[in-house]
């Protein structure tokens, strides 16, 4: 926002996952609009579409929480599944802009398939939020690849630049005169993002072409530690407790793995409960990882601990990722998404 202020750009567009829920909080809300707000003010013109976690899952719903950005007046948003375009000109070029959101119901459905451009718009620029195939294009998160997928064969005659969304982490592609590019989330969210570096794309259309420059952005800290227990260390959940407080941080994604062999009483006496509820308002993420514990001489082969939430969405997505057919898939997708407002309000 800061940058685009600063350099006044002709377009601001937004290709999905905007808020991280389909029901964001009233705060996260109220952010966006005061903050697309100052970019209308400064007559620069803002297009969105609505990503997998933007987008309702219950059939028939259509209403996300960001088109409070167009009934407000502050942005086009193409929160339809089905193809809707927008014309504007600056400079004396014509330039349009199209995109579809999300298809929820379909999944596995190619989003371009059968899609089609005015072609006699000098610049056409689609948004689309979902999964380019081969180009040596691959997301942090292996699942993600199966939504909405589409080739880049796929994309429109006519189509200058592609504005995607989805994969978190970035990518620039050219197919023909069309230039590809996915920006990538804006911030690391999980440990499979450990190396990204985080940036947002500044594209110049033009009539030699299109120049992409990312421009690069400060991230969340990301730290990962170890701490050996000691049989003779007293009350484990404490020095465990301790250890979590040299390193508190709420915007730090913290990983913490335990080590050393203990017998069966000692562990037992390891309150993971009461360390997850701890990290949970010491960190932003929080991954305990325990398989270098050793209880008795046996190896503990129970891995990473993750939060509820987190434990159960990555269970689900699994599930979802491997489903045989599309009704199988909406129902997956239906139980994750109540199952996750049911323990986010547990959680709060």
């Amino acid at each position: 926002m800061e940058y685009s202020l600063k350099e006044e750009p002709d377009l601001f567009l937004m290709a999905g996952d905007i808020f991280d829920k389909k029901s964001p909080s009233n705060e996260s809300r109220v952010f966006l609009i005061r903050e697309v707000r100052k970019l209308s003010e400064a007559g620069i013109n803002v297009v969105a579409i609505g990503g997998n976690h933007d987008m309702p899952r219950t059939p028939g719903a259509t209403s996300m929480a960001i088109d409070a950005l167009s009934g407000a007046g502050l942005a086009t948003v193409l929160s339809s599944t089905e193809v809707q375009s927008q014309a504007f000109r600056f400079d004396g070029k014509s330039v349009v802009v199209s995109g579809r959101s999300y298809l929820t119901q379909s999944e596995n459905q190619n989003p371009l398939r059968g899609v089609t451009v005015d072609k006699g718009a000098d610049y056409n620029i689609f948004m689309v939020h979902g999964s380019l195939q081969g180009l040596g294009v691959r997301p942090n998160t292996p699942e993600m690849a199966a939504q909405n997928p589409f080739y880049a064969q796929d994309i429109p005659d006519g189509v200058d630049y592609l504005a995607m969304g989805h994969f978190h982490n970035s990518f620039e592609r050219a197919h023909g005169r069309c230039r590809i590019v996915n920006p990538g989330s804006v911030e690391r969210l999980d440990w499979s993002e450990f190396d990204d570096k985080k940036a947002f794309a500044w594209v110049d259309l033009n009539e030699s072409g299109c120049d992409v420059d990312f421009i690069p952005l400060e991230m969340r800290p990301m730290e990962s530690s170890s701490l050996s227990l000691n049989r003779n260390a007293g009350d484990l959940t404490k020095v465990v407790r301790e250890h979590l407080a040299q390193s508190r941080d709420p915007e730090k994604l913290f990983r913490l793995g335990l080590e050393g062999s203990l017998n069966k009483d000692e562990y037992g006496k390891l309150n993971f409960g009461d360390l997850l509820n701890y990290a949970r308002d010491a960190f932003f993420d929080f991954d305990l990882v325990r398989d270098g514990l050793s209880v008795e001489g046996e190896r503990i082969f129970l891995g990473r601990v993750d939060s509820p939430e987190h434990a159960f969405a990555k269970r689900l997505e699994g599930l979802i990722a491997k489903s045989a057919s599309d009704e199988e898939r909406r129902f997956l997708w239906d139980v994750k998404e109540a199952g996750m407002i049911l323990l986010e309000e547990a959680a709060e």
